[in-house]
């Protein structure tokens, strides 16, 4: 999409000459955007005169509420209030008055009934009457879903990602999701993974970095990391984070309640190597790994809160297992690092086809440490255990379980990192795979991406906004969105731009917009009657209607070899893509759709 921001000045224009005339062509939804729909059509030219686009807001839908069987809240119009000692009547039924509410001419009705069915019956009858302004049921309304945990108050990072509401929607449970753990292993006999592990497998292949006197075997299990003093069990506490046992009165809790942990044991004393890492995702993707025997359980997440420095277009070994494990359905989710550098020279956050998680701490601020940049797709807490700001007492980390060495206790502590921020995500996605088993990984990006909270340039701690990516996670909007992003072209706005060279804008009076009507990720357009002259070509979708370009939005431009190319009225044929925008990219992009606008 950069390519496609270049001077427009330099492209020769195509077309049939000066006159006035068409310009006409096919717009389609790049690979970048899941696709969808049954077809496209384009709706009557509009002229725009500020090339501005219509947004709007539909307000939310509630999911289905229980309410009190028998009982309706009626507001009668003014001067119609029967009496209190009337009788009331719908549908053969007598209804009594339980009492007046504190709204004019409103009421609390009951009547003798046993079952919904019948409730709904006369909720139906009341709304037909011309004395009622409105009836509605009674609805039971809860408090947002608490685990009872017990040291869940001191999880001060869930409800800054909006879980629970979340949890309100789904809790995990809905059906199976499996997700992998690429880490140190696994503390198996902790209390908060009671029921929560499948059998996974060790990676390392030097029994010296093992630290557990063997090379690869079928036990994950975690020996600890540093030889005679404290381990780290950092895979614990990454694991904790994802699906730790929840409302069991005990512990912490973990995002995904009802996710499964595969533990994949791949870091050890000093690290982990390459070559036992990328076994590591093949195998928790369901892949062949040679003398390894066969994963029965395929992940369907892979949390990674590991990596270093270096670049993946330099090593291909690490972009060709992220595909192949992306290939077989994972979605995989990877830490950023915690540099304070930009995330495109650290493996594997600058690989494509990983969701790269950027760490936020209390006040959601990036976290200090926390690298940043253009390869940051969403920010989750990592914390900051530097400081107590929001005042509990202890350091602003993320709790999450480990075991303390000196008397083998299993405990819980506080950790800061981008390692933290990832299982968020990572549990997160396995939250929205629960309730739509079919996710995929595009799907879950792009969601992600449009429902998360932008950082400002402050909050980020960079010049720039889009150093944070498109934001902080917001777990319920990520739920309550479609089951799918909406990859298709309806509601995109088409621009016949007239193109003014000598100021590298457009003209508005000569300009025109058209606007797709109906679903689609392909579609004919026709610009009629244009006046002579040089024109861009590019359409743009405000998905999360907010009213801007942002990440998560569609845009495109016609162009030729990369660059934005100018068409004249009688051209046909006039082809061009939407991709996605990405945080990177977006203030680029509107910087430049607004030097068009001036």
């Amino acid at each position: 999409m950069l390519a496609a921001l270049s001077l427009l000045a330099a492209c020769a224009p195509q077309g049939g000459g000066s006159n006035g005339g068409d310009i006409s062509g096919q717009v389609s939804l790049g690979s970048s955007i899941p696709q969808g729909g049954t077809g496209g059509v384009v709706s009557k030219p509009v002229l725009e005169r500020g090339l501005s686009f219509a947004v709007g807001k539909m307000a939310g839908l509630a999911t289905e509420q229980d309410f009190v069987v028998g009982e309706l809240i009626v507001r009668f119009r003014p001067g119609a209030v029967p009496r209190r000692d009337a009788t009331m009547m719908a549908n053969g039924l007598e209804l009594s008055l339980v009492r007046d509410l504190g709204l004019e001419n409103t009421r609390l009705l009951r009547a003798a009934v046993r079952d919904k069915e019948a409730t709904l019956e006369l909720l139906k009858s009341f709304k037909s009457r011309s004395d009622v302004l409105y009836a509605q049921l009674n609805y039971i309304r809860h408090a947002f879903k608490t685990p009872d945990d017990e040291f869940y108050p001191l999880q001060w990072h869930y409800p800054a990602m909006n879980l629970p509401q979340a949890w309100d929607l789904e809790t995990g449970t809905s059906s199976a999701v499996t997700v992998a753990v690429i880490d140190t292993g696994i503390l198996s006999g902790h209390p908060d993974f009671t029921g929560k592990l499948l059998p996974g497998y060790d990676f390392i292949s030097n029994p010296s970095m093992a630290n557990d006197g063997d090379g690869r075997d079928n036990d994950p299990e975690d020996p600890g990391d540093e030889p005679g003093g404290q381990g780290s069990y950092h895979g614990s506490h990454v694991a904790g984070t994802v699906a730790a046992a929840t409302n069991e009165g005990k512990g912490v809790a973990g995002v995904s309640w009802g996710a499964k942990i595969l533990p994949v044991r791949v870091l050890g004393v000093g690290g982990g190597t390459d070559a036992d890492i990328i076994d590591g995702i093949l195998w928790s993707a369901g892949l062949s790994v040679s003398g390894v025997p066969a994963n029965p359980n395929p992940a369907q997440v892979i949390n990674m809160s590991l990596g270093g420095s270096g670049k993946c277009s330099d090593l291909p070994l690490w972009q060709d297992a992220v595909n192949k494990a992306g290939a077989k359905g994972s979605i995989i989710v990877a830490a950023a690092g915690n540099e304070n550098e930009d995330a495109s020279g650290f493996i594997p956050a600058s690989c494509s086809g990983v969701i790269t998680v950027g760490a936020t701490e209390t006040r959601g601020y990036r976290s200090p440490y926390s690298n940043y940049g253009a390869r940051i797709d969403v920010m989750a807490p990592g914390g900051d255990t530097s400081v107590d700001r929001n005042g509990d007492g202890y350091a602003d980390g993320v709790l999450s379980p480990i075991r303390r060495d000196s008397d083998g206790v299993y405990i819980w502590a506080f950790y800061q990192g981008t390692s933290m921020a990832s299982p968020h995500v990572a549990g997160l996605v396995a939250l929205m795979k629960s309730k739509k088993p079919s996710l995929t990984h595009s799907e879950a990006l792009a969601i992600l991406k449009q429902t998360a909270r932008p950082l400002s340039a402050t909050a980020c701690q960079r010049p720039s906004a889009s150093d944070c990516g498109a934001g902080l996670v917001d777990a319920a909007a990520a739920l309550q969105a479609p089951s799918g992003p909406p990859g298709s072209l309806k509601g995109t706005q088409l621009f016949a731009c007239y193109y003014l060279a000598e100021s590298d804008s457009c003209d508005p009076g000569k300009s025109q917009t058209l606007t797709l009507s109906q679903d689609g990720s392909s579609a004919p357009y026709k610009f009629s009657g244009l006046s002579g002259g040089d024109y861009v070509i590019y359409g743009l979708k405000d998905v999360n209607k907010n009213g801007s370009l942002d990440a998560g939005d569609y845009l495109g431009f016609y162009r030729q070899d990369g660059q934005v190319a100018l068409v004249k009225p009688g051209a046909s044929g006039v082809n061009f893509t939407l991709e996605l925008v990405t945080g990177a990219s977006a203030s680029k992009a509107l910087e430049r759709l607004q030097s068009l606008r001036r």
